[in-house]
């Protein structure tokens, strides 16, 4: 699963089934480098290493199925599974990912 940002800025929440990977994309073209992802400080701040610390409750909104109870229990499955990796923050709600960018010259 990954959070999608259009040249735009418009966040999708992409591949929402896939809970063994959460990742960012950015989609860019050289006339754009870098300003996608400006979107993404809506929802999420800056952490170490070109990774994000974001609302998990953003999450759930820009995710298709965020009114199913079954996707949002595997969702907090896979949450769990990954917090003593450090990239969750349970007590705030968080959770890291990595941007990944795809140009589209």
């Amino acid at each position: 699963m990954f959070i999608s940002i259009a040249e735009s800025g418009t966040l999708t929440l992409e591949d929402a089934d896939t809970m063994k990977s959460f990742f960012i994309v950015e989609t860019v073209n050289s006339g754009t480098r870098g300003q996608a992802i400006n979107a993404l400080k809506a929802i999420a701040e800056p952490a170490e290493d070109n990774h994000y610390w974001i609302g998990i409750d953003s999450v759930i909104t820009l995710s298709p199925r965020k009114n199913d109870p079954e996707w949002i229990e595997a969702f907090w499955q896979m949450l769990k599974a990954v917090e003593p990796y450090g990239y969750v923050d349970m007590e705030n709600r968080l959770v890291k990912a990595h941007v990944e960018k795809i140009d589209v010259d």
